[in-house]
């Protein structure tokens, strides 16, 4: 059996997309939440999934930060020397890169743009939640329990939902069920209660879960600087490994500083961000450590002019 192909008009494409982005709009008065009862059994064992699964995810996402701090402390030990800062200025390697001079970025400049005047709810909804997620599926449950929260809880859970992949019923009644009363629509509302969670243990959940998606966010949204900056590290790394002077300097003064360098370079670029990893086959720079040198007489070497300090 064939199955036939649909293939709409340009002005059929064009209507399909205006409506993707007021699709969200409409199912506002639709919002409800199921009337099936939550347990405690079903918020303990969700709380403990999805604080596993941001771990994790907060682990790989530190992954490039983490290599790039490594390298910029090895190097900064080695840079302590007046030796190897001479050598490396006269092997045109002086100018090290600001992230690793400096560290990995841990703070943007601060926005200065004038803040933009509150836009009124749809429904209890704020317009930019319905903005980020009018590309996803969402069932009309989650903008049900996004209506119990104040508006700038609603667009935090709106970014946890999608870099967390994340756009469920189940992930936004655990948001709702773990806000602080303080960042409710509805303060004064009753909280509900779960058999087998007491008051105190709720609190530890809901401090920590807080406190997980709030470093979450931010790693995530520093990831892609910090692999930036670590390729641009590699590349320096790089340049000093091919370098064979710089490698017998390194083995001879600083083995365990190039001992971590190898172990950085060891890993494939294209895996920067897995935490489990297979070494490269065949050579390593490991082996340049013995290559050849260029050999000078002593007498010949202490007349050779003195190279004058870098700037680091």
């Amino acid at each position: 059996m064939r199955a036939h192909r649909v293939c709409l008009s340009n002005d059929a494409a064009y209507r399909a997309l205006q409506n993707s982005s007021t699709r969200h709009t409409a199912l506002l008065e639709k919002m409800h939440e199921p009337g099936r009862v939550f347990t405690g059994t079903w918020l303990v064992r969700t709380y403990q999934a999805e604080c596993k699964r941001t771990r994790d995810m907060i682990a790989e996402a530190n992954i490039p930060r983490h290599r790039l701090g490594t390298i910029a402390e090895a190097l900064r030990h080695a840079l302590k020397q007046e030796a190897f800062r001479r050598l490396l200025s006269a092997e045109g390697l002086a100018f090290v890169p600001t992230a690793l001079a400096d560290g990995p970025t841990v703070q943007l400049p601060a926005d200065r743009k004038s803040a933009a005047e509150p836009k009124p709810l749809m429904t209890g909804i704020l317009p930019e939640v319905l903005d980020f997620l009018q590309d996803w599926y969402v069932p009309p449950q989650v903008f049900a329990s996004l209506r119990k929260m104040v508006p700038e809880r609603q667009l935090k859970a709106a970014k946890l939902m999608i870099a967390l992949n994340r756009v469920s019923f189940n992930y936004a009644q655990l948001v709702s069920t773990l806000t602080p009363v303080s960042q409710l629509a509805d303060p004064s509302a009753p909280r509900k209660k779960f058999v087998g969670v007491t008051a105190a243990q709720l609190a530890a959940m809901e401090a920590e879960f807080e406190s997980l998606n709030e470093e979450f966010l931010y790693s995530a949204s520093y990831r892609g600087i910090w692999a930036l900056e670590l390729m641009a590290a590699r590349s320096y790394l790089d340049r000093l490994m091919e370098n064979a002077r710089v490698v017998r300097h390194l083995a001879q003064n600083f083995p365990e500083q190039l001992a971590k360098f190898q172990s950085i370079l060891d890993i494939p670029m294209n895996r920067e961000g897995l935490t489990r990893h297979t070494k490269k086959t065949g050579t390593t720079r490991q082996n340049r450590i013995a290559a050849p040198v260029r050999t000078v007489d002593a007498r010949a070497e202490s007349a050779a002019p003195r190279w004058k300090d870098p700037k680091f």
